[in-house]
């Protein structure tokens, strides 16, 4: 019988849901509503093989499903699927969410909130960071890296700090992760993640340094220089440790 799950209940998201699957290594299908439209995610053994949605198949269906908000889901028995989708389910859910915060991004360019090249967003600390000089200062010298299109702090229980997209479901898949990666370094017995880089489809990059007291998490454009970030984040956050 099929175990329905609601999208809202128990403040479980899609992608979060996606990702328990992933992690149980479970062998099922996933059926996803949102008024009256549908679509499938097919997993085996914890690797989602496929996805479906009115005439897409593939990673696009995949997209469009995670696009969608106010979303139902039940789980079902598994079908034997053609495998369309290769990327793993960590960079679909990084390029869904990128691609969401472009698209708000776009729209409010168009409704003429946001100037053309503005980094307004950027700029925007919150108060809580305002009361703290040195994650102020951490976060000032984010923004003055002209390769960052988007940062999120994020403290080591995966909260998030502050952040400057609006796109409020990057910092769980942040948190995903360095959660995975600490899973990894302890299988393998080896140190690390000291940072974790993923590319993404447009060539934008996501950049992930988890430190003693915080993660930090920046979209970066094509050209950055990963080591030339890194190692002014890693000044940025003696700084914050120290005080």
């Amino acid at each position: 019988m099929a175990q329905t799950v609601g999208g809202q209940i128990g403040g479980v998201s899609l992608a979060s849901f996606l990702q328990m699957l992933e992690q149980e290594r479970k062998s099922c299908t996933l059926v996803v509503n949102c008024d009256d439209r549908s679509g499938c995610f097919y997993f085996d053994g914890g690797v989602l093989i496929d996805a479906c949605c009115d005439d897409q198949v593939g990673e696009e269906a995949a997209f469009t499903l995670l696009s969608w908000s106010d979303t139902s889901f039940s789980v079902t028995d598994p079908e034997d699927r053609l495998q369309r989708i290769r990327q793993p389910l960590a960079h679909l859910l990084l390029t869904a969410a990128t691609r969401h915060d472009e698209r708000r991004y776009e729209e409010q360019q168009r409704q003429g909130t946001l100037q053309p090249g503005s980094r307004e967003e950027q700029r925007e600390i919150r108060v809580d960071v305002q009361g703290n000089p040195a994650l102020r200062r951490l976060v000032e010298t984010i923004v003055a890296m002209p390769s960052v299109k988007h940062y999120y702090l994020l403290n080591r229980q995966g909260k998030v700090i502050t952040q400057s997209s609006k796109n409020r479901k990057v910092g769980d898949f942040i948190t995903y992760c360095v959660v995975s990666g600490i899973q990894m370094r302890k299988v393998l017995e080896v140190k690390g993640p000291h940072r974790i880089h993923l590319v993404l489809d447009n060539g934008d990059s996501m950049l992930i340094v988890p430190g003693a007291g915080m993660i930090i998490g920046l979209l970066l454009e094509e050209n950055a220089s990963i080591s030339e970030v890194t190692t002014r984040l890693r000044q940025a956050l003696s700084k914050v440790g120290d005080s």
